[in-house]
């Protein structure tokens, strides 16, 4: 397995440490090289769509990313794993047609198809699941990966829109938010931008309140958030390792100390102890709105790198 140091000095001057965001973990929590790449929303034709039209230059750095993972696969072998967090389509715009995706960008999907990532799940093209399940594996997408280390379980990978107020799919809230969510997409069709001013309206609401607390996370003293997300995946990764899910997963082949997650298009690294063991949550960001961010994990070893 290549380790970090070896993956950041392979890379050279293309990719660097986002903000300091590098820890080494006390246990291996993965037995690859683990690259993560977050939301990219292809299609989305606004300003979250760093691939469209007027953005050459950004594709070209992500073709750039794929073929350079491309030849670490062919070094690598079975040793690298590539998983994509989700909402790499942007199906609340492209509503029933993700051939138009296919169609508008068929360097990376078919740059996409040979590295043949793991993909997991986003909010966004959740309904690749629900509309394509005839198409076997054309589509194929999983709620939920897993990486190991020592034959246990140790890394948890999920888009995060599962610890969103609107998007967890498992709750009431979730099902309103998706209801919602298909009266926008119908509405895009009349007015495109909808989206993006409902989204501007939504966040002067929240500023508006936010001195209250009604839709922010609470703070500590200092006023640094560690991660909205937090709670919610230490209290996953606890629920996991005392065998609290319905999952069929053995006790003692469980033993998860990583969640690795996207959807907040804001990348951090978190470490945070609790009942006598250490947590960690990476959010890898995304590649919209020129964040350009991955995930790297290697053994012990995590950090949020930025390409190009």
């Amino acid at each position: 397995m290549l380790t970090l140091d070896r993956f950041l000095k392979k890379c050279g001057d293309k990719v660097g440490i986002y903000k300091d965001f590098i820890i080494q973990g006390e246990k291996a929590l993965t037995e690859k090289l683990t690259i993560c790449l977050p939301d990219m929303h292809l299609l989305e034709k606004g300003a979250n769509d760093d691939f469209w039209e007027n953005n050459p230059e950004h594709e070209s750095r992500f073709l750039d990313l794929l073929d350079f993972l491309l030849d670490l696969q062919k070094e690598e072998g079975e040793n690298l794993e590539i998983v994509q967090l989700g909402d790499m389509f942007d199906l609340w715009q492209a509503k029933w047609n993700a051939n138009m995706i296919v169609s508008a960008y068929p360097s990376i999907v078919g740059l996409m198809e040979k590295l043949k990532p793991i993909y997991i799940v986003g909010n966004h093209d959740i309904d690749l699941c629900r509309w394509y399940k005839d198409k076997g594996e054309t589509f194929k997408r999983k709620w939920r990966h897993f990486s190991s280390a020592g034959g246990r379980l140790k890394t948890i990978f999920e888009h995060g829109f599962q610890a969103d107020f609107c998007n967890n799919q498992e709750t009431w809230k979730g099902a309103i938010g998706r209801e919602v969510t298909k009266i926008v997409g119908l509405m895009e069709y009349i007015y495109p931008d909808i989206d993006n001013l409902l989204d501007f309206t939504w966040q002067s609401i929240v500023r508006a309140f936010s001195k209250y607390n009604v839709f922010t996370p609470v703070r500590d003293p200092q006023s640094f958030n560690l991660h909205e997300y937090l709670n919610f995946y230490i209290n996953l990764l606890e629920k996991y390792n005392s065998a609290q899910t319905l999952d069929q997963f053995s006790p003692q082949n469980v033993d998860l100390g990583l969640a690795v997650i996207a959807h907040t298009h804001r990348p951090r690294l978190v470490r945070f102890p609790k009942n006598d063991r250490i947590y960690y949550l990476m959010d890898c960001g995304s590649w919209v709105n020129e964040g350009h961010e991955i995930g790297v994990i290697s053994g012990p070893d995590m950090a949020i790198c930025q390409w190009g």
